[in-house]
């Protein structure tokens, strides 16, 4: 029976490059058109939003920036969404320019001094309060003077609470939620700014304390999105419904990292690759090259070990993901679209030498052709770094039929030896699939 799909890949594979550059037009072609669809999905009530009550355990040094929705008041610690009408969840504008800073807050400062021994009425915190109520302005429930002391008394207890026992979630606690939350439990609630940033709208109090006793996670509801980054929400929702980018249709390939894309599935979360490889990484940082970054999981992991991360993506989609992804979660990393294969691609990486190279589940992708074969051999002849963490493949998996070579796990491990100058190669894991987790090291 004629097949126009194997027709295809047959006339593609018998070209020069494989068909790569011909995939990689046609591919660069798709994401402009997913661009346009989920440009398009907010005007035909289509987005993909998370329940509103859903909880988000994150660092509280990462709401950096105030919302800066500018109201009538000309106190820019007001400049939030209303709470107590209807809002649309997702928001176009400028709310989201980062221009008041968290740790600028009257009451982050004055948490933070409180800690220190500095008494309330010190602070520009009191001194503003008691001076608004006093004008005639209730806040957090306070009518007076009286009322403001018994709340400063109050997070004065907050305090010796989160320091004697660790943050309680309000959702642990409903009697000591605010009732008036449309999202049923009272915690920290932020907005999503268009690059992923999340911006304070409520819980003042909570997050000062949090910040100022340096916790590293604390719970967060997310109120507003803004449209730029729903769009991208919706991209990622499209790619793994389509399979674009992912280990099969329905889910991403790899965890997408940022905590507003948790609700996305993926097939493989890499925290148990990731453990094993920190477990053996050289000491002091260095230069690192992730091959086949995919959305970038190890990228992150490594900035956060002092690693200077460079990732080759050669999928366009998943390589504007991956970059959208690292500019919301802060990183510097850089990220080269491309065939790593390609010697101009090569060049680009290599002005200075990696001590770390991960290939994890990649290199199988080679050396189903010939071709694919002696390039990758030209590759690790002139990669050379320190130290490679290497994951073969299952010479059994059905996409392995009939390519030009399928070598076992340890045979391949041996090649990648032989082929890079590395003296020894070292199982240092076993995955639940199977699979094997190398570590390849040279003695010079």
């Amino acid at each position: 029976m004629f097949s126009a799909r194997k027709t295809v890949k047959a006339l593609l594979s018998a070209l020069p490059d494989n068909g790569m550059t011909i995939k990689r037009a046609a591919r660069s072609i798709l994401v402009e058109k997913e661009l346009l669809v989920v440009k398009a999905s907010r005007y035909l009530s289509s987005m993909t939003l998370p329940d509103p009550q859903t909880i988000y355990w994150i660092d509280p040094s990462r709401i950096q920036y105030h919302t800066q929705l500018e109201t009538k008041s000309d106190d820019w610690e007001d400049w939030v969404f209303p709470q107590h009408k209807k809002v649309n969840l997702v928001q176009d504008g400028n709310w989201d320019e980062p221009a008041y800073r968290v740790s600028d807050m009257r009451i982050c400062r004055a948490v933070q001094d409180r800690t220190n021994g500095v008494s309330w009425p010190t602070t520009d915190y009191y001194k503003t309060a008691v001076k608004q109520i006093a004008a005639g302005r209730p806040l957090w429930g306070c009518a007076n003077r009286s009322d403001f002391d018994m709340k400063c008394e109050a997070i004065d207890k907050l305090i010796d609470s989160i320091s004697a026992n660790g943050y309680i979630p309000a959702s642990a606690n409903p009697s000591g939620a605010n009732v008036d939350s449309p999202f049923g439990h009272g915690e920290i609630l932020v907005n999503i700014g268009r690059n992923g940033a999340p911006l304070f709208q409520d819980g003042r109090h909570r997050l000062a304390v949090a910040r100022a006793m340096g916790l590293n996670k604390v719970p967060v509801q997310i109120y507003v999105r803004h449209t730029g980054w729903q769009e991208f929400r919706e991209f990622m929702h499209r790619m793994a419904r389509s399979s674009g980018g992912a280990s099969k249709k329905g889910c991403l390939y790899q965890n997408p990292v940022h905590f507003d894309l948790s609700d996305i599935p993926f097939e493989h979360p890499c925290e148990d690759r990731w453990n094993a490889i920190s477990m053996h990484l050289l000491g002091g940082g260095g230069r690192a090259l992730d091959i086949g970054c995919n959305l970038g999981f190890f990228g992150h992991r490594l900035e956060e070990l002092g690693y200077d991360c460079v990732g080759v993506e050669y999928l366009e989609d998943v390589a504007h993901a991956a970059r959208k992804i690292a500019t919301a979660e802060g990183r510097r990393f850089s990220l080269v679209l491309g065939d790593v294969l390609d010697e101009e691609i090569q060049n680009e990486l290599m002005n200075s030498p990696f001590d770390v190279v991960l290939a994890v589940n990649i290199f199988h992708h080679f050396v189903k052709t010939e071709c694919g074969y002696n390039r990758l051999r030209r590759l690790m002849k002139r990669l050379r770094p320190r130290v490679m963490f290497f994951e073969p493949h299952d010479p059994d998996d059905p996409q392995m039929r009939n390519v030009f070579a399928n070598p076992s796990p340890q045979e391949f491990a041996e090649l990648m030896c032989s082929w890079g100058g590395f003296q020894k190669a070292t199982e240092i894991y076993r995955a639940s699939d199977r699979r094997l987790l190398f570590k390849l090291e040279r003695s010079d």
